[in-house]
């Protein structure tokens, strides 16, 4: 009886532990998940689809310390613009 009890309070824990649903829309042209704990920490991603037809994303987190992207196809990847050094003379 003692281990059934022992059980079960562990699972009331675990699921008292697991993040949350915050935010859970999904319409025709966008989407949105958030989970966490609100006002503390939450990650979530969001998606839509552009009127050109091309579908972004991020995926974020926003806790203690604020918000940050961690991935996303909205902001396009560039090369770094430092010189490669083709065509500069030497300096003498």
């Amino acid at each position: 009886m003692k281990v059934l009890l022992i059980v079960a309070l562990a699972l009331v824990a675990l699921t008292a532990a697991r993040p949350s649903d915050v935010i859970d829309i999904e319409q025709d042209h966008m989407e949105h998940e958030q989970e966490g704990d609100p006002g503390r920490a939450v990650e979530g991603e969001y998606s839509w689809v552009a009127p050109d037809g091309n579908e972004y994303h991020v995926k974020y987190v926003a806790d203690q310390f604020g918000y940050r992207v961690v991935d996303d196809n909205v902001v396009p990847e560039f090369n770094d613009a430092k010189p490669t050094g083709d065509g500069e003379e030497a300096d003498k």
